[in-house]
């Protein structure tokens, strides 16, 4: 990989990267995930696979280990009670007609989301946050392209079902009475 295939590889993955690193970490922690996994990319490059194409396997490979390793030092700062994490979050600003739509929408998806497993979790941010094609994903989690896209049928059912029991159940006020 020479400079500039490095540089085309970084300016084509480094949004799919942050966006999967920041499902996990705060958007300063997947920042840093991005750059230290561009800078592992750089110093190993000779070491890159021969085909450009799977190059982008490679480096999610890269920044999927770099998001482990910043999980594991952040729990390790939280479990020695030494250091205060700053918890930030994304806020996205949501122009519509009607924003309780937007909201009653983004409250589902976030309690789907809290039941899903680790594992589904990282299915779903290879799938659909960093949207690499199925060889390539099945390549980063050690699975047969069918396995890979079996799980993902199975991912996208759970999903479904998920919902609608989600908006299917009944909301209740701060009482504790349903409207």
């Amino acid at each position: 990989m020479g400079e500039e295939e490095f540089a085309e590889a970084y300016a084509r993955l480094r949004t799919e990267i942050f966006r999967f690193a920041v499902g996990r970490l705060s958007p300063d922690q997947a920042k840093d995930v991005v750059h230290d996994t561009f800078e592992v990319v750089w110093r190993k490059r000779a070491e890159s696979p021969t085909d450009p194409a799977q190059w982008p396997a490679w480096i999610v490979g890269i920044a999927r280990n770099k998001v482990l390793q910043e999980i594991d030092r952040a729990a390790r700062k939280h479990h020695d009670s030494r250091f205060i994490e700053d918890q930030s979050s994304i806020v996205e600003a949501v122009v519509t007609a009607d924003v309780a739509d937007v909201v009653v929408a983004s409250d589902n998806g976030r309690r789907v989301l809290s039941q899903l497993t680790p594992a589904e979790r990282e299915l779903l941010d290879l799938a659909f946050v960093t949207r690499i094609d199925r060889d390539q994903g099945a390549t980063i989690l050690g699975l047969t392209p069918t396995a890979y896209a079996t799980r993902l049928t199975r991912l996208r059912q759970r999903i479904m079902r998920l919902d609608a029991d989600e908006t299917a159940a009944p909301t209740t006020d701060k009482t504790g009475d349903t409207p």
